[in-house]
């Protein structure tokens, strides 16, 4: 089968982790231009991360090093709470 796209779901308190890398670098292989989400976005230990932009940047950062291109870096995020049932792209 093949796949026509992918949203990488990433703790915000806890940012991109080894499983993270591993599905984001067979993301961009593919050439697919992966969502973002950031899930627990409500939580306090992800909150400083989120106001200081440590997630968004270690993510930027993975995506540089697994060599993404143009198009690939201009991905959309997404901010939510799985468990609250909510989503948004404004960050507050």
């Amino acid at each position: 089968g093949t796949v026509d796209g992918v949203v990488l779901v990433v703790d915000a308190g806890e940012g991109p982790k080894s499983q993270t890398k591993y599905v984001l670098s067979c993301a961009l292989n593919l050439g697919l231009k992966p969502i973002v989400v950031l899930n627990k976005a409500d939580r306090e230990e992800s909150l400083g991360r989120l106001e200081g932009g440590e997630t968004e940047l270690e993510l930027m950062d993975l995506f540089e090093a697994l060599g993404a291109d143009d198009n690939q870096m201009e991905y959309r995020t997404l901010y939510g709470s799985a468990r609250g049932g909510w989503i948004t792209e404004d960050v507050d």
